[in-house]
């Protein structure tokens, strides 16, 4: 098994890029189990940008939504588990090794560990971390650590990235939605990123199930603790009622949260019968300690 380093501070991100930009093992690049528009655009991001500048890299990922297919249109795309012998592995958008083992992943052999984050709490489990929980996403880390060569962005690539910010700032309307990250935003567009195609893809792609399900689910949102908390129980059959896939899902929890006086809301999803999954989102108050202590983040 992989002794994890005791590291307790970022490491500089020109020392990252350059352990990226001077590879000369493969670089496989992974992320969280039940990945996401930061996750995937991260991930294929990064991708293209280490292949244009010539370095041999692996996207692995284990699922890959249909609204996100569009970003890795010929992209080979490998499943875990992986053989990391002599590989380095490159790690976005997860707070620990135990999310990475919920997909089958290990990171046994690897010559190297590299680890990005945002999530408040990260365990700097990498050779070489960066973790700053004031970025939006993963993909405007990226973007500081590479957007000084835009000669490695395709419009492709600033369209991953550019999705990775979109997804990780509700469409730019959360409140970690800050300067530095509309600036990221603006230049990804003028390197190619296209906000109406990324908005259509993701926004307007939705089946006429969901909008059924929808109306059934938002009748089930309950109000507790003087209507400042919001909750939103979804039984499983009503999920296999409607077939939907998970990513359909992705911005249920905004509608409890949109509601006057609601600080918090939480969204109870049961995965199999009597097991359930809480997404807690906020206004204004920090929920991660609570996600935390269930083995969230």
């Amino acid at each position: 098994m992989r002794k994890i380093p005791m590291a307790t501070k970022n490491t500089e991100l020109a020392l990252i890029r350059d352990a990226l930009l001077g590879a000369r093992e493969p670089i496989f690049i992974f992320s969280h189990p039940s990945p996401d528009g930061d996750s995937i655009g991260s991930t294929l991001g990064v991708y293209g940008i280490l292949t244009a500048a010539g370095i041999k890299a692996q996207p692995v990922l284990p699922d890959l939504p249909r609204v996100y297919e569009f970003l890795a249109d010929g992209i080979k795309i490998l499943k875990p588990p992986v053989d990391l012998k002599n590989k380095i592995a490159l790690v976005l958008d997860c707070g620990d090794l135990a999310r990475l083992q919920q997909s089958g992943l290990s990171l046994d052999g690897a010559v190297k560990v590299i680890n990005i984050d945002h999530h408040l709490h990260n365990d700097f489990f990498g050779d070489l971390n960066y973790v700053d929980s004031k970025a939006a996403a993963v993909g405007e880390i990226i973007h500081q650590i590479f957007g000084n060569f835009p000669q490695y962005y395709s419009p492709r690539v600033a369209e991953a990235l550019y999705t990775a910010l979109v997804t990780d700032t509700g469409r730019f309307s959360y409140s970690n939605t800050s300067a530095e990250v509309l600036r990221a935003a603006a230049t990804l567009v003028e390197w190619g990123a296209c906000p109406q195609k990324v908005y259509n893809h993701l926004y307007e792609n939705r089946s006429q199930n969901y909008y059924e399900f929808l109306a059934q689910a938002l009748s089930r949102i309950e109000l507790h603790f003087a209507d400042r908390v919001a909750l939103l129980p979804l039984e499983r059959r009503l999920l296999l009622q409607y077939n939907l896939e998970d990513w359909e899902l992705d911005e249920i929890n905004d509608y409890p949260r949109s509601l006057a006086g609601v600080s918090v809301s939480i969204v109870l999803t049961e995965t199999e019968e009597g097991i359930a999954k809480a997404s807690l989102r906020s206004k204004g108050r920090n929920v991660a300690a609570i996600a935390r202590a269930f083995g969230g983040g």
